[in-house]
């Protein structure tokens, strides 16, 4: 069950994706040869007017393959035959795609379950929260200089915090206050936040119900701090504080699914599917975010050469870009083979 419910979240994630690429490319006037899910040998496919829809074997991908996307410009609908400026938006629609995405799935599970914003209710006596001055009706909106919005940011930083103290930015009947906040270790913050109930459910007495649009607001900061905390994860790489073990890829990703699962079915089905709804919204967020950076190969990578024609007026070589894509694909998939093989070691 958790290889096809991950199969089933990664498929919906890339074909999302693909689809970003697909919509722009026709918009923009470039004939989609074929929008694939899966990568290997065709299973099913199905030719409707320009474009191949297909299905195929490996369900590890997709792509959608446009006309003319890999050589130098000769077909008058072809990718390379647009503007500049229409490729950036091509090859930005599907991370796009998968920002929203997440907002979406982040949206729908807070219209079910409710959510708590970064406005105090209530202090309690003696903690470093009042011993710092602040008070019920406090909104809180950042610590340590980043900006916070829902509980999740505020829980996130003051874990991360470097020390014992942190700065913590507030408004108070419309007028900006700081203050330093002394939290030992071990010792709790010494507030609870506004929550509300979720649109679809039952009123709670002295609880307010959630509306529609505050449900997507609230879902677009849920997914602002899923790409914050990827961020995180990446620098934590960057700066050698985090190790290989602390990577997952698909295999490792299909472990914690069933762990998931098999947690949240004894429960109730209802439990299940927003745990799983939540795993998928994060990991939306997270391939939105690696497909920015700037990495040959990536969307971010082929964005940056984009980028250098638009300041050229001239567009790079493509055999020079293409050697580059290639490079940048080959230390990808060995990374990929390396996580693979971790994840396996962690198994045994």
């Amino acid at each position: 069950m958790s290889v096809i419910i991950t199969i089933i979240i990664f498929g919906i994630i890339v074909m999302i994706h693909e689809w970003g690429h697909f919509i722009a490319a026709k918009k923009s006037g470039v004939i989609v040869e074929e929008f694939a899910v899966g990568m290997g040998p065709k299973l099913w496919g199905k030719q409707k007017g320009e474009t191949l829809y297909s299905i195929r074997l490996f369900p590890i991908g997709g792509y959608c393959k446009m006309a003319d996307e890999d050589r130098e410009g000769s077909d008058k609908k072809g990718f390379n035959n647009i503007s500049v400026w229409k490729r950036m938006i091509v090859i930005l629609a599907g991370v796009f795609m998968n920002f929203i995405l997440a907002i979406f799935i982040s949206s729908v599970i807070i219209m079910f379950i409710g959510y708590s914003e970064n406005t105090i209710s209530y202090v309690s006596e003696q903690s470093p929260a009042q011993k710092a001055g602040l008070q019920a009706g406090d909104e809180i909106t950042s610590i340590d200089g980043s900006g916070v919005h829902l509980v999740q940011d505020i829980r996130f930083r003051i874990s991360q915090r470097e020390s014992e103290n942190v700065v913590v930015g507030y408004e108070r009947n419309g007028d900006y206050f700081e203050t330093n906040v002394n939290i030992p270790g071990g010792e709790n913050f010494g507030i609870a936040v506004t929550s509300y109930t979720p649109l679809f459910g039952e009123s709670v007495e002295g609880f307010e119900k959630a509306g529609l649009f505050e449900s997507i607001k609230a879902g677009f900061w849920e997914s602002v701090y899923m790409v914050k905390i990827t961020f995180y994860g990446l620098g934590q790489l960057v700066t050698a504080k985090a190790s290989l073990d602390d990577i997952a890829g698909p295999i490792g990703l299909t472990t914690v699914v069933g762990e998931v699962y098999e947690k949240t079915i004894s429960i109730s089905i209802w439990d299940m599917i927003i745990s799983i709804a939540n795993i998928a919204a994060l990991l939306s967020a997270n391939l939105g975010v690696m497909n920015l950076l700037p990495i040959p190969a990536l969307d971010g990578g082929r964005f940056v050469f984009l980028v250098i024609e638009a300041i050229r007026r001239k567009p790079i070589p493509p055999e020079k870009e293409g050697m580059i894509h290639f490079a940048g694909f080959a230390i990808l998939m060995f990374f990929g083979i390396l996580i693979a093989f971790n994840d396996v070691f962690k198994l045994l």
